[in-house]
């Protein structure tokens, strides 16, 4: 069997489509050079551990540094046992050195016999690197997995025995994980009290961040596919591929080997196309693999829901940011949740735009499941006005507990009604969505067949009509459409009967159904 798309664990170049991982950290070779203790850190599968193994590797081969990657997460597991966590430590390290290293940079006996204690591995560093013919390098693996004291105590030694390198203490250390130490912040057992990572590592020289791919880089990895099977990508459809995924280094692959490798492949022979990729990604979305799933349960986190929900609501209908609102969105880019762009705070790419609202409105979907001939005419196509109309009669009998969900609740308007569409894509359709905190509305379109429907959805605090027209005729010029529908929610249903007032506005050559709920 050939290589294929890697989406479980480290690649390996001789059996995965790779891209080569020295070229996304090309800056690590001068932090080693310069004896630097650094950060490197990135959201979940996005390479950090395919691409320090790889470093490792190469720094052997040229021989001027002994290097070595461990993963020190089993750590984790005794908890704030200070003996047993440094004995861990030794252990992930020195066991690692067998595989790293050849025999003779191995720590010997007398480098391994260090007392049990709180500061076991600081010695056993020093003792081993006392010893070594050539300096240490070392790339602790999932070190903001450690909680409290353990992890105190790891950084506290690395700190405490910097000032013996090279010959008494590692050259050069990196600590991979999913944030940068200046989001630590750690529970000390033993001093009752909050201590920032920052200060409890202040050797820290520099903070890198592992991106993303970007679009040369996944047009290369699917070219690697077309080299070794002859199966080709149309241009169209690895630009759609780049723009669900932003270059998300597991979504990319897992979107090769959705066309490429599973069940429902695309035939070896035929041409991957623009459809190819749609339904490839709906599927993933489905489907909820691993990645996806575990951004699903990110959401009920409190700091994560409080940046979100800002987000989907369009920011206006919350109350100003208090001070460690700027923490949480730190620790959502770290994530890799979301990102900074022109318009305001967006969700990182399309695909994650999609499996929020779906993962957070999952119960109304299932309650609301149907066949789709309701709002499907005879012809075949959708029938927009059928979706409304029962959505209205919904809202009047519900509207009142909608806003009662314990998380998301200044979105929950928006939320519901993006749950009421999506049957229209369990019965053959696509919604594409647009938000980000700072806009004060959600862009959906609808697209059904031939046809398609914009939407946008405002809150009644943050409506202001010309503001709100600019807006969607910008987005149905966008979209080529005629025809669109703004949608306002009140924050309380004081009048049932109210809901689903309409009238109609032209406006710039175009039809827009103002829609008050």
């Amino acid at each position: 069997m050939g290589r294929f798309f890697n989406t479980a664990g480290p690649c390996q170049p001789e059996d995965h489509y790779t891209i080569d991982p020295m070229s996304r950290l090309s800056s690590v070779q001068g932090l080693v050079e310069n004896k630097r203790y650094f950060i490197l850190h990135a959201p979940r599968q996005t390479g950090k551990t395919t691409t320090m193994i790889s470093f490792v590797q190469a720094i052997n081969k040229e021989g001027k540094y002994a290097a070595v990657y461990a993963n020190v997460e089993p750590a984790q597991a005794v908890r704030n046992d200070l003996v047993m966590a440094n004995h861990a430590f030794v252990r992930a390290v020195a066991g690692n050195a067998r595989f790293f290293l050849s025999k003779e940079y191995w720590p010997s006996k007398e480098a391994l016999a260090t007392e049990p204690g709180a500061e076991q591995f600081r010695d056993f560093l020093q003792n081993w690197c006392a010893e070594l013919p050539k300096p240490l390098v070392l790339f602790i693996d999932e070190a903001d997995a450690l909680i409290g004291d353990v992890l105190l105590s790891l950084l506290r030694q690395l700190r405490s025995g910097y000032a013996l390198r090279p010959n008494g203490f590692p050259h050069s250390v990196a600590l991979i994980g999913l944030r940068d130490i200046r989001d630590y912040r750690i529970f000390s057992e033993k001093e009752q009290r909050f201590v920032i990572g920052g200060s409890a590592f202040n050797i820290k020289d520099e903070s890198l961040v592992m991106g993303n791919f970007n679009k040369d880089e996944v047009v290369e990895l699917y070219a690697q596919h077309t080299a070794e099977t002859g199966q080709q990508f149309a241009p169209d459809a690895i630009d759609l591929v780049f723009e669900q995924t932003q270059g998300q280094p597991w979504l990319v692959n897992a979107l090769g080997k959705e066309m490429c490798f599973k069940d429902f492949k695309v035939n070896d022979k035929a041409i991957i196309i623009l459809d190819d990729v749609k339904r490839a990604v709906e599927t993933l979305i489905l489907r909820r693999d691993t990645h996806l799933d575990h951004l699903g349960d990110k959401l009920s986190e409190p700091r994560v829901a409080r940046v979100i929900g800002r987000i989907l609501a369009g920011d206006e209908a919350f109350s100003p940011p208090d001070e460690t609102y700027d923490d949480d969105v730190s620790y959502l880019k770290d994530l890799g949740l979301v990102k900074k762009t022109p318009q305001g705070l967006a969700i990182a790419n399309p695909i994650y735009r999609e499996v929020i609202p779906r993962h957070l409105t999952d119960s109304q979907q299932i309650m609301w499941a149907s066949k789709p001939e309701w709002y499907i005419g005879t012809d075949g196509r959708l029938s927009i006005e059928a979706v409304l109309e029962r959505f209205f009669e919904f809202y009047r009998e519900n509207g009142e507990l909608i806003t009662k969900r314990k998380t998301y609740t200044e979105s929950a308007h928006h939320l519901t009604f993006m749950a009421w569409l999506q049957r229209i894509v369990n019965g053959g359709g696509y919604i594409r969505r647009e938000y980000a905190a700072g806009l004060g509305f959600i862009d959906l379109v609808v697209e059904f067949g031939p046809d398609k429907f914009i939407f946008e959805l405002k809150t009644e605090k943050n409506y202001k009509q010309a503001e709100a027209l600019a807006q969607i005729v910008e987005y149905a010029q966008r979209m080529s459409v005629q025809e669109c529908y703004l949608v306002v929610f009140h924050r309380k249903m004081t009048k049932p009967e109210k809901v689903g007032e309409r009238s109609i506005i032209e406006h710039d050559g175009l039809k827009v159904h103002l829609i008050w709920i």
